[in-house]
């Protein structure tokens, strides 16, 4: 199956396409790349749609398979291509790193995704409103998880220890949306150190 080849289609403002993409570079796995136009709604074309029902992005194809949800495909990768593990060694080491990814994949990124935003104008909300929701969430998300590290019995470079991991990449995408949306990371301590080691780092910023 690992000499099938790799197709990824995704968008590059979106925050689950990137954390496939830092991914796959870390892992420095070759594949193709399809950009899905957002704005244009390519992602609602019928042809998208028989890949995925959801018309939601990223998406992989693998040979026969295809795979939805940056966690999952991320994963999926991390077990075929074994080298330059994504995860800790440790059961209760990849727990937790499991835990503070989902902190972002799950609770709070979903809150400001593009559906969201698109059914929050249809109640009329003005671009501020929309805004100070996003800024909201984002930094909710970025306290919770600047707590979390600081409660590490063990302070590293990364979230999990001397290498980047699932939770420096989940982390790292949700810290470029907080910038984005023009919210600081000054007061993260925690954050901020980690993300300027990530953002020093190619995997990490190409586009």
């Amino acid at each position: 199956m690992t000499e099938s080849k790799l197709t990824l289609y995704g968008c590059k403002t979106s925050s689950a396409t990137n954390r496939v993409r830092i991914a796959l570079r870390i892992k420095n796995i070759s594949y193709d790349y399809i950009e899905i136009d957002l704005n244009k709604g390519e992602h609602h074309s019928s042809s998208f749609s028989k890949l995925n029902i959801q018309n939601k992005l990223p998406l992989l194809r693998h040979g026969f398979e295809t795979l939805t949800q940056s966690l999952s495909i991320i994963e999926y990768l991390n077990e075929i291509y074994p080298a330059v593990d994504l995860l800790p060694s440790s059961i209760t080491g990849r727990a937790w790193c499991r835990s503070f990814s989902t902190l972002f994949v799950a609770d709070y990124h979903p809150l400001i995704t593009r559906r969201v935003i698109d059914i929050l104008t249809k109640f009329s909300l003005t671009d501020k409103d929309i805004k100070e929701w996003k800024q909201q969430w984002l930094m909710e998300s970025l306290r919770v998880a600047d707590e979390m590290l600081s409660l590490r019995l063990k302070q590293h470079n990364f979230c999990c220890g001397d290498n980047p991991m699932l939770a420096d990449i989940c982390l790292y995408a949700q810290c470029e949306s907080a910038r984005k949306q023009g919210v600081s990371l000054e007061s993260y301590k925690n954050i901020s150190y980690i993300y300027n080691i990530c953002n020093q780092i190619e995997s990490f910023r190409e586009g």
